[in-house]
């Protein structure tokens, strides 16, 4: 069977790391490209930086999960990393399965938070070593507000990510590293986050929506998001009754 037929050139790719065993547990995926594919292997682009692929730490035989969309459905399967085969681009080869879905969406939720970001700083490689260094701290009780300034905004909360505004100009994957306080009284959640979308259109403050997609958070922090918009949700749902 031709798994490549499935993807085009330019076709956004979601990656997602399939049995790691990093401690503690964290979801850690990336975004990219298609830029060729044959039956049983794919290349991908990464879009963070010139040197995205020694970016990340990618070992011969590392497993993950593919998500996409093709011809109009949502499709999922498992590949193998086969090699890096420029500074940019990627070798995956596929596993055989296939699987077509419905794309299911995180519960999303207004809510109004203190959100601190740092931006425009470091590559993938470094931002995730940073991303990792300030979640042991923060889990070790220290304060995040130590290493970024908070502001409160409203934004679109989901366990996969967030919509908020941001200071232009805002870029397409751009990197962000994201602390947020839910107000669950388990501390600031850090995450790794790529701009999805962009709102072209300012704002009445100067500021540009922008659609953000974790890369890497704890699973456990993934799982307080869900939590607290299902809760808020919940709520909205009794208080509609």
């Amino acid at each position: 069977m031709s798994f490549g037929k499935y993807f085009t050139k330019g076709q956004k790719v979601f990656l997602k790391r399939l049995y790691s065993d990093e401690e503690p547990p964290a979801v850690d995926t990336i975004t990219g490209y298609a830029v060729h594919s044959e039956p049983m292997q794919l290349d991908l682009a990464l879009p963070y930086d010139s040197d995205a692929a020694d970016s990340y730490p990618f070992e011969p035989g590392m497993k993950f999960e593919i998500m996409t969309d093709s011809k109009g459905m949502g499709l999922r399967l498992t590949a193998s990393f086969v090699e890096k085969i420029s500074r940019q681009d990627i070798r995956l080869e596929f596993a055989g399965d296939l699987e077509f879905i419905s794309r299911r969406s995180y519960q999303r939720v207004d809510v109004n938070a203190w959100v601190g970001m740092k931006r425009g700083e470091d590559n993938l490689s470094e931002l995730r070593q940073r991303w990792r260094e300030h979640t042991e701290q923060i889990k070790s009780g220290v304060s995040a507000a130590e290493f970024v300034e908070f502001d409160k905004h409203l934004v679109n909360l989901a366990g996969g990510g967030m919509r908020l505004p941001m200071q232009p100009p805002v870029k397409m994957s751009e990197l962000v590293l994201l602390y947020v306080s839910i107000g669950d009284k388990k501390g600031i959640i850090c995450g790794l986050a790529e701009v999805l979308w962009v709102d072209e259109e300012e704002q009445s403050n100067g500021l540009q929506l922008a659609g953000l997609r974790f890369l890497k958070i704890l699973e456990e922090d993934q799982a307080r998001l869900d939590a607290v918009v299902n809760g808020l949700l919940d709520r909205l749902d009794k208080a509609a009754t």
